[in-house]
């Protein structure tokens, strides 16, 4: 009779470990890359949406991939990169967010409206390490960064960082990215200098 007691203990601990694993199977990084990649902007919004909220290091490099590369999405992973690097922003550690934002300003390969969002990206997340390069987008001394609106976004970008005048207030507010985000905040489109 012990042994029947036994076995039935055995399988039902078996089954609830079954159970577990096959709750645990999915890493939401890698539903998550999927939806990124789908052809619905719909889905890749929601994506977008759900990475800006999960801590996980993977998260940013999704939304560095999208920030680059989406034509209809890169203002929202902006803004979940927004949230990301004010997340980790301190005086003292190295922020990877605006590291690898400005891989994307200093790639010249990309166009210049993924560029200028990701210089709009480094003025929001408000980190003054990210000046130097801001400094060479405003100079013309990046290559190709003569375009109007890049430079634009970084004589802003600098305003808000409190390195030339106190011109330019941050168009997401510090406390507006705290928490969850149920819908991504909207940010002005941006139009060549007039």
């Amino acid at each position: 009779m012990t042994q029947v007691v036994r076995a039935v203990a055995v399988g039902a601990l078996l089954a609830a470990v079954l159970g577990a694993l096959a709750g645990c199977a999915v890493d939401p990084i890698e539903e998550l890359n999927r939806k990124v990649e789908s052809p619905r902007v719909s889905t890749r919004e929601q994506a977008i949406l759900s990475l800006a909220n999960l801590r996980d290091r993977r998260a940013v490099k999704l939304l560095i991939d999208a920030l680059a590369g989406d034509e209809e999405l890169y203002d929202a992973a902006a803004v979940a990169l927004v949230k990301h690097g004010r997340q980790i922003q301190t005086s003292r550690e190295r922020n990877p967010v605006v590291e690898q934002v400005s891989e994307i300003v200093s790639n010249t390969h990309l166009p210049e409206p993924f560029r200028a969002r990701a210089v709009w990206t480094l003025g929001e997340i408000g980190d003054r390490r990210s000046i130097p390069l801001l400094k060479e987008v405003t100079a013309g001394s990046l290559a190709d960064a003569t375009k109007p609106i890049m430079k634009q976004q970084a004589v802003e970008a600098l305003e808000k960082l409190g390195f030339d005048s106190a011109g330019h207030s941050y168009e997401l507010l510090m406390g507006v990215l705290v928490g969850d985000l149920d819908v991504i905040p909207e940010i002005k489109e941006m139009q060549p200098p007039a």
